[in-house]
This record gives C-alpha cells, structure tokens and sequence, in this order.
C-alpha cells in the first residue's frame, strides 16, 4: 500500500504511449501528434519528480524559508511580505542581487494562496514548484516549436523532441525553486521568436522576441548571453533584405524600446542606488571545502579514467577521494545527476544511473559532431540560422568555461548555466542524421546515425526510468 501513489503516477506516465497506440490503430497518429504526446510524457514525468521532491531537495542557493538566512526562499519572502523591492544594497543579502522578476510571480502566487484562504506557510511555499514546472514543460514546448522551424524529417522531429524534453536537467530544474528555470524558459522563447522573424519578418515576432530577452534578463542576466546571436541574426536578415530596410530599421529601433529598458531596468536601479557592478557575483571563501585548488589548464586537461568510476559529481566534504575539478567531466555527470548522489543503498539501481551518464556522454560526442556539420556542411540551413546556433553555443559554453575558471569551484560546473544548449543538443543529432542519409553510400555514416539514434532512445528511456523509480526508492529509503 504504500507504493500505491507511485504506482499510479507511473500509470499516467504510460498513459499517453497507449493513447499513440490507440490512435495508430486509428491511423490518426501523425508527426506532430507524436511530438505532443511526447511533450506530454514528459510533463508527467516532472509531476512525478516533484511529488517526491519537496523544495528542500536538490535545490540552489534557495535556504530555508522562514529562518531568515538569506537565498531565494528569503527573497520571495520579503517581496511577499513588503511588497516592493529591497530598498537596501541587494549585496547585504545572499542572492537578493539577482533581478526579481521570479521572486515577484512567487510572491504573487503565494498571495493568491492566502487569498482564497490556504495556508501559505504550507501549502503555498510546496505548491511553487508548480510554477517551476509549467517553466520546464514550457522550454520543451518552445524548443519542440523551433526544431520544427529548422524543417526536420519527421523521422528525427520526434527523437529531437524527446531529447529537448526528456533531458535529466529539465527535469531536476522543474523542482527548482529559484530563478534557473523561468529565465531559461524566456531564453528558449528568445530564441524561437528570433528564428520565427527572420522567416517571417512580421511584427508581432520581433516584439515578442524583445519581450522575451527583456523578461528573461529581468529573471536573470545571463539571458543577455543570447543576445550577441539574436544581434547576428539580425543584421544577416537585415542585409539580405536590404531593400527594406526602413521597415527593418523601425522594428529594431521597437525591439530595443522594448528589450532594453525591461532587461537593464534592475541592473541599472541596483548601480544608481547601491553601486553594485553591472556583472557583479558574490565571492566565495577558498577556504571552503568544494574550492578546486588546481591550476586551469591541470583542469582542462587531465582525462585519467579515474574521474569516470563514479557517475555523480564529487565532493570531497561528501566524502568522495577528491572534490570534481575537469569542467567537461563535471558537465556530462552534473547533465544527469545535478550535484546529487542516487541511489546510494541500492547498487542495482545505481547501475542505470551508470550507463545513463555514457550514454549521454556518447550522445553528446554525436550531438558535437552533429553540430560541425551542420554548421559547415550542411548547405541547406540559411546562413542566419546557423549563425544564431552557433554564436549561442559558443558564448553559452564559452561563458560557462569562463566562469569555471573564474570561480573554482564544484558548484560553477553545473548545467544550468548551459541549458540552452540542451536545444542545440538535439537540433544537432537531428541533422547529423540528416546528413548521414543524404551521404548513405558511406557505411561508417549510415552505421553511426543508427547507433546514435538508438542511443538517444535509450538516454530518453533511462531518464524516464531513473526519475520515475526515484518514487519508489524514496519510499523505500523511508521505510528502514
């Protein structure tokens, strides 16, 4: 009895599989209808993880609510109880100098709560994950939307929707309570918007594209990252429509009206009031436990097998032989596992975390070469998409490499620093596919497409699994 609730969270999540066979039988099921019930899947799924995660699981820098110890928890606090924003130096506060656009909809929605007479203590602060999951299916739902507007087969569109959907990160980050998820809910909607002007050129895409920067910016900075693609984007759509380039012309000038008072606006106030820095991130102690105390390059260049033998970030004050210090290594595990251990009583079980974190490492070496090829090879993507997609991954994984050096520590190697590049993931197995069959006289490419094909099944499948039996260990876990 007392895996009944797991067990019919597992039902639903099955659910939408027995529909597709249903309406295959019916032959009503098409490529679109594969990719919904593919998105829908996944949305079970974080439903299932947040049912068994409560919100002081697996978080970032959030605390604990009401001990007013700083982090996110107090943040949405403060705005909830004072309703506007800290007329202090934001620095005075862990992550109270982060833009608030966040904390608001929480303290918003906490406001709500108490309105219709719920107990926010309760029921309010464990009910926000909903909003966190809403953030994560919607960056599924957008970058589903934009693989379609790079014209996929519809033998790939529904493995690259799995992959943008089913990934380990959106799934940790949809119990998240902090700012990760809704500022990469906005990049993904930035990008899509983007990729839809510059095919279209109407109004009401460039406006939302500029909504989306603004608001993503007003929830976290970083989301300005993408602007230097958006920018390139712009200008290559610009010249190649260069005869019309007053309507052009006028709609950047409404994109910056709109982007960059709603992305600057925080930023700015936090300068003018309290002379916090435009790129300001608190410092940390060396002298804590997780410091990597090795030079940059030792970092980027030691690969010994070692680092391999356990599949989750290492922590020395956890225990672990040595605190995770290579920045790719530390990406590929913190990809599927955050900064968390699974399964720790049950070695059988911790197998499938095992082989989840190869396969991903050999999708990701696919998604790599995917990703060259298409950038150089493949010369029926417009010139502007390419752009777009490969100034985003430089700056995002440039930025994060960056960072890592910047700030060494285990915590600066994680994967929602990188989130966008889950899209570009997927978009990139997809036309690696693509050229292998337009190439399917060479063997080695024909035979790779296929393994890696099966290989992003089986990452999508392991992922559903892992996050699906978490359920039952967690119960199990309790019952010792």
């Amino acid at each position: 009895m007392i895996y009944i609730n797991s067990c019919i969270l597992t039902l639903m999540l099955i659910s939408p599989e027995f529909f597709g066979i249903y309406l295959k039988k019916k032959k009503l099921l098409d490529t679109n209808m594969i990719c919904i019930l593919i998105l829908l899947s996944s949305l079970l799924l974080r439903l299932i993880y947040i049912s068994y995660t409560g919100i002081g699981t697996r978080q970032h820098d959030v605390h604990t609510f009401f001990k007013n110890n700083g982090g996110h928890a107090e943040y949405i606090l403060y705005l909830f109880d004072n309703h506007k924003l800290p007329d202090f130096d934001p620095r005075d506060i862990w992550q109270f100098y982060h833009p608030p656009l966040h904390h608001i909809i929480c303290a918003l929605w906490l406001t709500v709560v108490d309105l219709i007479g719920l107990d926010y203590t309760t029921t309010g602060i464990n009910s926000l994950q909903v909003l966190t999951v809403i953030y994560s299916f919607l960056f599924s739902v957008f970058a589903y939307k934009t693989l379609k507007r790079f014209d996929l087969s519809d033998k790939m569109l529904p493995v690259c929707t799995a992959l943008a959907s089913f990934h380990p990160t959106l799934i940790l980050l949809s119990g998240s309570i902090n700012n990760d998820m809704l500022s990469a809910m906005f990049g993904m909607m930035s990008i899509y918007y983007a990729v839809k002007w510059s095919q279209d050129r109407k109004w009401s895409a460039i406006v939302l594209t500029a909504f989306s920067v603004g608001l993503g910016m007003m929830s976290k900075l970083t989301v300005g990252l993408l602007a230097p693609a958006i920018a390139a984007l712009f200008l290559t759509v610009f010249i190649k429509n260069i005869k019309e380039w007053k309507k052009s012309i006028l709609q950047f000038v409404v994109f910056g009206i709109i982007c960059i008072p709603l992305g600057m606006a925080w930023p700015v106030r936090s300068f003018v009031k309290f002379g916090v820095p435009f790129n300001y991130v608190p410092l940390m102690d060396k002298n804590v436990g997780q410091y990597i105390d090795r030079s940059a390059f030792s970092r980027f260049i030691d690969y010994r097998p070692y680092q391999l033998a356990s599949p989750f970030t290492q922590w020395s004050w956890s225990g672990h032989p040595y605190n995770e210090f290579n920045p790719i290594i530390a990406l590929l595990k913190n990809a599927c596992f955050d900064e968390g251990t699974f399964f720790d009583k049950s070695i059988t079980l911790q197998s499938f975390c095992t082989v989840l974190f190869f396969v991903n490492i050999i999708v990701s070496v696919f998604a790599a070469a995917g990703l060259i090829i298409m950038l150089w090879k493949n010369k029926n993507i417009k010139l502007e998409l390419k752009l777009i997609v490969g100034i985003v991954t430089a700056v995002i994984f440039g930025n994060y490499l960056m960072f890592c050096v910047n700030y060494p520590f285990v915590c600066t190697e994680n994967m929602r620093y990188c989130v966008p590049l889950i899209f570009v993931n997927a978009l990139s197995i997809g036309k690696y596919s693509e050229f292998a069959d337009e190439h399917s006289g060479r063997k080695f490419l024909s035979r790779s497409s296929d393994i890696m094909k099966k290989c992003s099944l089986l990452f999508c499948t392991l992922t559903a699994f892992v996050y699906t039996v978490m359920s039952f260990y967690e119960v199990w876990i309790t019952t010792l």
